[in-house]
């Protein structure tokens, strides 16, 4: 491999890497946040060989995971590539995220026979209800003020990009309210109005951060009876804290 194609794969890595969802805490890394361990385990819905990725469908949220240089992966008991995964597979995925470099390394993957989800016949319980409507609450908020500053300011960056992912946020937010027969409220809201100076509106996108990482850290607590729901929101946190708000407080 030359050197530019390792430099590409490496930056690569470095980008796709951060959607890996998370659950734990782990030792700090020196000068960054704490590395988290996690495990996962879902059915592949998807697989990319070319850009080493494959999709797991946790509850009712897809979750894309990918391959670095250290991944490992095991196929009836046997050590095989991602050509060897196929959508349907029950798949588990333990390893080590350091939220600094968002990449995710030391990854052991497993198959066994293929799973089903479907939507839980249990009812939600109050503190996951209220969790759950909070955050797509501060998410649709979140959103549409983006929105505004686009509107108003154009489409510049961090705005447009978190604008897109706050979207996907949302949406998963929503199959997760449905999946547990939580009511997803209408969606309402119309955001802040924009500010005049994309100064002040990064300024505005730490303020509207920072409270979402103050949501998700005070309900992550509220939902570990929920395994999916707590992936999701370790995974959310993880977008918020360690992608958005560093974004906006480079603007701003």
């Amino acid at each position: 491999m030359t050197r530019r194609v390792m430099t590409a794969f490496i930056l690569t890595a470095a980008l796709i890497a951060s959607a890996v969802t998370l659950a734990g805490e782990g030792v700090a890394s020196a000068g960054g946040p704490p590395a988290k361990t996690f495990t996962m385990t879902g059915t592949v819905t998807t697989v990319s060989v070319p850009g080493h990725q494959f999709t797991v469908l946790v509850g009712a949220v897809r979750y894309p995971v990918f391959w670095t240089a250290q991944t490992r992966c095991t196929l009836n008991a046997r050590t095989a590539t991602f050509r060897a995964l196929r959508a349907g597979q029950s798949v588990t995925a333990t390893g080590v995220f350091r939220a600094r470099w968002r990449v995710a390394t030391r990854v052991t993957l497993r198959t066994s026979a293929p799973t089903t989800t479907t939507t839980s016949a249990t009812p939600p319980s109050a503190s996951v209800t209220s969790a759950l409507t909070e955050a797509i609450g501060q998410e649709r908020y979140a959103l549409a003020t983006y929105q505004n500053v686009v509107a108003k300011l154009g489409s510049y960056p961090p705005f447009t990009n978190v604008a897109s992912s706050e979207a996907q946020h949302v949406a998963t937010l929503t199959a997760l309210m449905t999946a547990h027969g939580v009511t997803v409220p209408p969606a309402t809201s119309t955001g802040a109005a924009s500010p005049t100076t994309r100064v002040a509106a990064c300024q505005l996108g730490v303020t509207i951060e920072t409270g979402l990482v103050a949501v998700y850290t005070k309900d992550v607590p509220l939902v570990k009876v929920y395994p999916d729901v707590t992936l999701a929101f370790n995974h959310l946190l993880d977008a918020e804290q360690y992608g958005h708000l560093p974004a906006f407080l480079r603007c701003s």
